[in-house]
């Protein structure tokens, strides 16, 4: 074979240093958030019940307060995951796809050895990503494995052969041709859908990504050490350069502070709070590394040139390298980011330690010279530079050795740890398939209890797997081996979350405490305590802990909402106002919107209403926003805002993702509907609530005998309350003894009261007390003129054209009572009578019907039914009625009735005859 000319101008990889920066940005942006994308901290909102007056209805001299639940939201918080990264595993694979193009493309230019020593780690890669288990080509077996090796190893071998005059530009472009191919025919075929495919690939190159860390790691571990001697030499003028002095005290302590930090086992705090992190030193010795290569070449040139071999080749290991650590960062993998921070701590001392001994043993005399010795660094006169690096190299393999090769087993667990995510994902879309649920612990457990034992990951998996399959038990004894092998502040905040019961509370306390001595720092940890001391007495406990979190994290979202709940708990209202007072985001904080619109409706009439966060989809939190916003736009008494409320909320209603709410959300759209005036809709909502016999009914029902009471049905509302208190509401008995008084039964109010006074409970005697005080004033006499009572309007209107002669604006008017307003008696009677003055009987009847639906007991409304059963024809339904009504009128009264039903009934069977009887003469003749 001929040999390759050097071309070092023909062509410089500049986009490649331009991937690796990106790919290094994007380790570093997964550095800062990829703990909280794969283990989220959340708040969870917890809402406390307390009275709520909404209104009042008018009984007689007195006022009945109308009383609704309002929901105190604090918050607690929780950790979910761990979460799979698809997005993270796609970058990862295609970063690693152009390292595998690019570094065919490079090898292909090498010699013969250099060749095939560069191929191999390609071979292993290829065979390490486990194709066959995807089921390309719908087989099990290697087929698409030899593809891979046949066609990247070929082509590589092709371009190595018989291409010795191709550019390395354009050996690139036919192996990136070749990788695209491969890589669109891999995801086209794979049997599981291409994030699953992306997740199983990138767990089977984990391998492979720790050995290209490693390998960079290795290679720049002197830069730090280079860098250094570089900035002591580097002013053109010597009078500007350090001398050794300066050199020895930095490089010193930069080799003395990681020698500390291997020597504490991977611990250094360098001040209160912050510790010292190996990989954040990676970043300037990679951009030395990658500065200062050519520079370099004295040490590697003998086997790769710098323009066609070490120049393109630098960037691919940084861009392969960023990516494996960006994966890692981004799925919080512990084991592999403990592994990636031991060995770079690891490495740079020794490494950098060594070539520091190589510079001063070599170049001390130069630099105390004050010459530009960077430039010549690698050019020794005494000691050579590999010899040296062996050496690093084998003090590596020592410790390592010491500590029994921690870092294979580590990586292993990392993979495992992918592997265990992905097979947890899968199994729960599967919840029946609980091999899948079996498989994800079996890699868990290998991770966490066989090859890393202070693995937090695989715990908190194997917690997630727990919690979707509903093993409480066993999702706290994994939190609890995770917290046994060392102190985790998500850890804490987890656990202590599952302890939620009354009997937990000492076990919550404890975990609490624990994680708060151990971070100081958490905010989150002092807030959650102060909340479960808040389910104590130990009222001095729960402010102790709320000012703590306030100090730890000032103004956060749950630090101001907790101390708004406390405040408004403790009705401290001023201080509350205060808070309450401060600006807010509604639709990021709802529960602090919450907390602000419910001290709004307990302590002053407000003047405006935030709208509350636009979510589809409720939690506990936002659904107290959207309850408390709906009483106080009620209360605000704006029709056209009240009226645009009712849309959301039956949208709300409708998805099923609010089941939980559905009651809620009824009830706010009846309670709307009623401050419309829309009384009938309101209780046609509400009527589904009332229907049971538990204590959440039996609210409803008393709620809807006070809407009767409102409205003047007072029997009626007797019945109903009775309902009400039958079924765990004690104060109905009251309202119900006012109910009897006003519907004309007074002697029943006077036992019903008697029976609350006769109670053994001190509260129902008290509400004896007060019916009786009532009672004996005379004043519980029904209300002529009340304005709250839906129809009077309409029946005005309606009379006020039927005087005017206007029949149709009449009968419109009518209508809209027998609709909307069945329950209002005196407008149920004139409809009657005015359908009947048109000789419409089936109209009056049915609205006499409808009357009768919401008034069953009404006698004025029983005799028009009657009566007008028989204009109508009807008087098999008038029956029942006249037996109703000769057991409760007197004989003389029902006498009477009975005459005009009779009347009637003559006077319908007379119109009917004249219409049967044909006449003798046909009219047209």
């Amino acid at each position: 074979m001929a040999k390759i000319s050097p071309n070092p101008a023909a062509w410089r990889p500049s986009w490649l240093a331009v991937l690796a920066t990106l790919a290094v940005g994007l380790a570093v942006f997964y550095y800062y958030t990829g703990e909280n994308r794969a283990l989220p901290l959340r708040t969870v909102p917890h809402l406390q019940a307390i009275p709520l007056t909404l209104d009042s209805v008018a009984v007689g001299a007195m006022h009945l307060p109308v009383q609704a639940s309002g929901f105190i939201v604090s918050l607690t918080h929780d950790v979910a995951g761990p979460f799979t990264q698809p997005v993270a595993a796609g970058i990862f694979l295609g970063l690693l796809a152009v390292v595998l193009a690019g570094w065919v493309a490079v090898v292909s230019t090498l010699a013969r050895a250099a060749f095939v020593v560069g191929m191999v780690p390609v071979i292993f890669l290829l065979m390490s990503l486990n194709t066959e288990s995807l089921g390309i080509f719908n087989t099990n077996e290697r087929y698409f494995l030899y593809l891979l090796l046949g066609l990247i190893g070929g082509g590589g071998f092709g371009l190595h052969a018989f291409a010795e005059g191709l550019s390395l530009g354009w050996r690139a472009v036919v192996m990136g041709a070749i990788v695209a191919g491969l890589s669109g025919l891999l995801f086209a075929q794979s049997l599981l859908p291409a994030s699953e495919t992306a997740l199983q690939l990138a767990a089977y190159a984990t391998p492979a990504g720790a050995a290209l860390v490693a390998l960079l790691v290795l290679w720049v571990g002197v830069e730090n050490v280079r860098a250094l001697l570089w900035f002591n030499t580097q002013a053109e003028q010597p009078g500007s350069r350090f001398g050794l002095g300066p050199y020895l005290a930095a490089s010193g302590l930069y080799v003395g502070v990681l020698l500390l930090y291997v020597w504490n086992n991977g611990v250094l705090e360098l001040l209160p709070g912050v510790s010292l992190d190996p990989l954040v030193l990676l970043l300037p010795a990679v951009l030395a590394g990658g500065l200062g290569l050519r520079l370099r070449a004295p040490s590697y040139g003998a086997w790769v040139p710098y323009a066609r071999g070490a120049a393109p080749l630098y960037p691919l290991l940084v861009m392969g390298a960023a990516g494996a650590l960006g994966y890692a960062f981004a799925t919080a993998n512990t084991p592999l980011l403990v592994a990636a921070r031991s060995f770079t701590g690891l490495a740079l001392a020794l490494v950098g330690g060594a070539f520091w001994l190589y510079v001063l043993i070599n170049f001390s005399p130069l630099i105390r010279q004050r010459l530009r010795v960077y430039r010549v660094v690698f050019e020794p006169r005494r000691l050579p530079f590999y010899p040296v690096y062996i050496l690093a190299l084998g003090g590596i393999l020592i410790i390592q050795a010491r500590l029994d090769f921690p870092l294979p087993d580590q990586v292993r667990a990392g993979q495992y740890n992918h592997l265990g995510d992905l097979s947890r994902q899968q199994s729960e879309a599967q919840p029946d398939d609980l091999a899948l649920a079996a498989l994800a612990e079996r890699y868990y457990a290998e991770s966490g209890d066989v090859l890393y034992r202070a693995n937090l990951h695989a715990e908190f998996g194997r917690a997630a797997l727990y919690r979707f399959r509903q093993q409480r038990h066993n999702e706290i004894n994994a939190l609890r081996r995770a917290l046994v092998r060392g102190p985790n502040e998500k850890a804490s905040l987890r656990l202590a979350s599952l302890y939620n019961e009354p009997s937990d509370l000492f076990e919550g306390l404890e975990v609490l405490r624990r994680g708060l001595k151990a971070q100081p720092r958490s905010a989150a940890l002092a807030g959650d305590l102060a909340q479960l001391f808040n389910k104590t007495s130990l009222t001095d406990s729960v402010g102790f802990y709320l000012t703590r979190a306030e100090q730890l994290a000032p103004g956060s979202y749950a630090s101001r909402t907790n101390q708004l709940a406390f405040l408004i708990e403790k009705e401290v209202y001023p201080a509350a106002q205060k808070l309450a007072a401060g600006a807010f985001n509604a639709e990021k904080e709802p529960a602090f919107g919450a907390d602000q619109l419910l001290l709004g409706l307990l302590t002053r009439p407000v003047q405006t209403a935030a709208a509350p966060a636009s979510a589809a989809d409720l939690d506990d939190a936002t659904f107290a926003q959207v309850y408390h916003h709906v009483f106080t736009v009620v209360q605000l008494r704006k029709a056209a805002d009240i009226q645009a409320l009712l849309p959301r909320l039956a949208r709300l209603a409708d998805r099923p993702a609010n089941a939980n709410y559905y009651e809620q959300l009824l009830f706010l759209q009846a309670w709307a509907r009623h401050a419309l005036g829309q009384e009938q809709l309101a209780r046609q909502l509400l009527a589904p609530l009332a229907a049971g016999t538990t204590a959440t009914a039996g609210y409803y029902q008393q709620l809807l005998g006070l809407w009767q009471l409102q409205q003047g049905q007072y029997a009626t509302a007797a019945d109903q309350l009775a309902f009400a208190a039958t079924h765990g509401t004690p104060s109905a008995l009251q309202t119900r003894a006012y109910a009897l008084a006003l519907s004309g039964r007074p002697n029943s109010a006077r036992a019903a009261t008697a029976r609350l006074l006769a109670s053994p409970d001190s509260a129902q005697q008290r509400l004896g007390q007060q019916a009786q005080l009532q009672l004996a004033t005379g004043k519980m006499v029904p209300t002529k003129e009340n304005p709250a009572r839906v129809g009077n309007a309409w029946l005005n209107q309606a009379r006020q054209a039927e005087q005017q002669h206007n029949a149709a604006a009449a009968s419109k008017g009518y209508q809209r009572i027998v609709h909307e307003a069945p329950f209002n008696e005196p407008a149920i009677l004139a409809a009657a009578g005015f359908y009947t003055r048109r000789r419409d009987p089936t109209a009056a009847y049915e609205a006499l019907r409808a009357g009768l639906d919401e008034n069953p007991h009404s006698l004025p409304l029983l005799k028009a039914y009657v009566l007008a059963a028989a204009d109508a024809g009807l008087t098999e339904y008038a029956t029942e009625a006249l037996a109703q009504l000769r057991q409760q009128l007197p004989s003389a009264a029902y006498a009477t009735l009975a005459a005009e039903y009779a009347a009637h009934q003559a006077a319908r069977a007379a119109a009917a005859a004249s219409f049967s009887v044909a006449p003798a003469t046909p009219p047209l003749q």
